[in-house]
């Protein structure tokens, strides 16, 4: 992009480019709290490091020592290694073991099998990952289940003492997302399990609508699921103390499993259970 062209898309974005530059610039160089930075964006993939740590929150809250969290949609490996990063920070922010776990091919996009797979955007093929490079990037922070995700998800079972709590999904097609929705079904899982869906908003090539691609597989889930719904976070709750309203908060889902054993315990802190008068 020529440098007059990119002035103009910097400093016509609805975040200022102040932020901008220092979000930059405390990525490169960490200063302050973890949680801090997280809540500010000055993190690498925020949206990784607020699902994983709102999931590792929970389990820590419900008395488990581990919770895992899973990536679908490995490709290159950039969003594992982010997951390894954020789970450093707040492994020793908690105190909770994290267990990382990513899902895929290892040899691009599959062979697509329903016309809402949205070809058009990423033909079969696309996203190889180089295996050897990525594992030993992830060595010891994280896992690599490789294979056909509808074969991977039917046999693969957390460890029993660490539970789902959040997965990021980015599969990109219809029939992918549909093949790994039922991780959500397993027996192992929070009562409420973060989830990040990366491909339901995108450019105008895209033509994303409502009964194609991942969109299509979140509403089919929702419907045959019953009582176990995928529900739409309310992104205006990231905005409550003044935090900036960001494009991802609209990515972030909450799926419910109402009939967990867990899910009405409570979990918030004795403080807000009081409303007393003011002077």
């Amino acid at each position: 992009m020529p440098l007059a062209d990119r002035i103009v898309d910097l400093s016509t974005r609805p975040i200022p480019l102040r932020t901008l530059f220092f979000r930059r610039l405390f990525q490169r160089w960490p200063l302050g709290a973890y949680l801090t930075r997280l809540r500010g964006g000055a993190v690498n993939r925020p949206h990784y490091g607020w699902c994983m740590y709102h999931a590792a929150e929970m389990a820590k809250a419900l008395g488990h020592k581990a919770v895992t969290i899973l990536e679908l949609g490995v490709a290159g490996g950039n969003g594992l290694v982010c997951l390894c990063e954020h789970r450093e920070e707040i492994q020793k922010l908690l105190g909770i073991e994290i267990v990382v776990v990513g899902f895929d091919t290892g040899a691009g996009l599959p062979p697509s099998r329903d016309v809402r797979d949205l070809l058009y955007c990423w033909p079969t093929g696309s996203f190889k990952m180089d295996r050897g490079a990525l594992e030993k990037r992830i060595a010891g922070r994280a896992q690599l289940v490789i294979g056909d995700v509808a074969k991977t998800v039917a046999s693969w079972i957390p460890r029993p003492e660490a539970p789902i709590g959040a997965i990021m999904f980015d599969l990109d097609f219809y029939s992918s997302t549909v093949d790994a929705l039922p991780l959500l079904t397993k027996a192992n899982v929070l009562p409420r399990v973060w989830c990040y869906f990366d491909d339901i908003y995108g450019y105008s090539e895209n033509c994303y609508t409502e009964r194609i691609g991942v969109r299509e597989a979140i509403r089919e889930f929702g419907v045959a699921v019953e009582r176990d719904i995928l529900s739409d976070h309310l992104s205006p709750a990231f905005t409550f103390k003044g935090l900036q309203p960001e494009a991802w908060h609209e990515h972030i889902y909450l799926y419910h499993r109402f009939s967990h054993p867990d899910y009405n315990i409570c979990l918030s802190r004795d403080e807000r259970h009081e409303l007393r008068l003011t002077a």
